[in-house]
């Protein structure tokens, strides 16, 4: 019985903290120029980026850094830009570089077996705060072409 407790509690501790997230900003990063064909897979390592806009008021903020096992139906070429909703503590204050961390999001499986984007990518150190890819049109994307594993980022100083 007191192990059905424990548990009841810390689902509602989970989603009462979930729930207490909200958009603090958007996170825009555009990748380098990969190799030449052949030379880079699409499995590989590529450097980054990126700007933080924060929701409201506040400076933007710079960022570097690189993402890891990016897999895709097509072949990433040329210069490509990746949009995320930041999500975050709905009331906590902005501090300068908060976003420097590792992200990683896990892949999840479609009905017919193949591997979809991550919805979400959670912040290894501080995972009240995540990132939620954005489509073309804006909206939030469920899935799309191009999968992210682990993605880096690091403050740089104005």
């Amino acid at each position: 019985m007191r192990l059905m407790l424990a548990a009841l509690l810390c689902a509602i501790a989970y989603s009462a903290s979930a729930a207490m997230q909200t958009n603090i900003g958007v996170l825009t990063c555009t990748l380098a120029e990969a190799g030449a064909q052949g030379e880079t897979p699409p499995s590989q390592t590529r450097a980054m980026t990126c700007a933080f806009k924060p929701q409201g008021t506040g400076p933007e903020e710079r960022y570097s850094g690189e993402i890891q096992k990016v897999g895709s139906q097509s072949a990433l070429s040329g210069k490509l830009v990746l949009i995320w909703v930041v999500m975050g503590p709905a009331d906590e204050e902005l501090a300068p570089g908060l976003l420097g961390q590792i992200y990683v999001g896990e892949l999840g499986a479609s009905p017919d077996g193949k591997q979809q984007a991550p919805k979400m990518l959670v912040g290894k150190s501080d995972s009240s705060y995540a990132l939620r890819p954005l489509s073309d049109n804006g909206k939030e994307a469920a899935s799309g072409n191009v999968t992210i594993v682990v993605l880096k980022v690091k403050s740089i100083p104005a």
